[in-house]
């Protein structure tokens, strides 16, 4: 166990057997007692069991919206949207959108204590205890649903019916990330990007 934690253990075990004024004096007089610091400092300062989805820097950072945190911003648990600060604001603005429309709470926060990749986290104001709080890579999960790399890199972008079908069958979770071609694309000479 890390001196960190046999310190916290250590403090916790002491307020044990106190009344809630002694352990309150207690916690100002030394600077207060910060349980799970660590667990909290992964998850954007908040307890795990709090968090109903997660995604990485990188995950915000991609070019179109998770599904996963769509769901989790409508589930009625959720309270609390919190984006790290170092997300791009143009990365967040579609979630941020989605979260007030849903009248969900937002805050961007930073902390140098901030370890890990999470840049993304939906939260409620009490424990859920969600067993895959990570959302899974958008590009793994689609390749496993059998979608082609050229149709996954072409998000944000308008593809042909064919495409747009292949992606209604398969993911049909990700057609808010895609739009279909219109005849004035066509007439202008636009193709598919996800076209084989």
């Amino acid at each position: 166990m890390s001196k960190e934690k046999d310190l916290q253990q250590e403090a916790i075990k002491g307020q044990q057997g106190k009344s809630e004024l002694e352990r309150k004096v207690g916690a100002e007089a030394h600077g207060g007692l910060e349980l799970k610091k660590e667990e909290r400092n992964q998850y954007l300062g908040q307890f795990k069991e709090r968090v109903l989805k997660a995604l990485t820097f990188a995950q915000v950072e991609e070019e179109g919206i998770y599904p996963e945190i769509i769901s989790s911003i409508k589930d009625p648990e959720a309270k609390k949207l919190i984006i790290d600060s170092r997300v791009s604001s143009s990365a967040a603005k579609e979630y941020v959108e989605i979260a007030r429309e849903n009248d969900l709470s937002f805050k961007k926060v930073n902390s140098p204590e901030f370890k890990g990749e999470v840049g993304l986290v939906v939260v409620s104001d009490q424990a859920v205890n969600k067993e895959d709080i990570h959302v899974e890579n958008r590009k793994k999960k689609l390749k496993e649903k059998g979608i082609p790399e050229e149709l996954i890199n072409a998000q944000g972008q308008a593809i042909c019916s064919e495409c747009y079908e292949l992606l209604e069958e398969r993911a049909p979770e990700e057609l808010q990330n895609y739009q279909k071609i219109t005849w004035v694309d066509k007439l202008i000479g636009k193709n598919c990007p996800g076209a084989h």
